[in-house]
């Protein structure tokens, strides 16, 4: 997942330059922050990224819960507040997640596509 979760950062910090807020992934055991914008380092203290992170494994836990006759979640998108957090679900994996500013989601569908693409070629 460390893996995917870099090249993510790498590709959506070329692609959406500072837009993006931060990149990383969670699961069961292991938690690792790819990206973090320098701006929201000096903003935000340790407990409050910490609980951004939180704050998405609760998200993936209700995605899990969706009807599977829809068949497996790949991405999800959910508008806060302070932006847009964007998921992506690997069954048995968890998640690598991308936080990104509100404005950088006009075209999510494409973008989703681009995103999974790099992260599984």
């Amino acid at each position: 997942m460390a893996e995917r979760a870099h090249r993510l950062a790498e590709y959506c910090r070329d692609r959406l330059g500072d837009g993006l807020r931060a990149v990383g992934f969670h699961s069961d055991g292991d938690v690792e922050l790819a990206y973090l914008r320098d701006d929201l380092k000096e903003q935000y203290p340790a407990d409050r990224v910490q609980q951004f992170i939180e704050s998405s494994r609760t998200i993936h836990r209700t995605v899990d819960e969706l009807d599977a006759n829809m068949g497996d979640p790949q991405a999800s998108l959910h508008m806060l507040d302070e932006g847009l957090i964007v998921q992506f679900h690997f069954p048995g994996e968890d998640v690598v997640f991308l936080a990104m500013d509100s404005g950088v989601g006009r075209n999510f569908t494409q973008f989703v596509r681009e995103c999974l693409d790099e992260m599984t070629e």
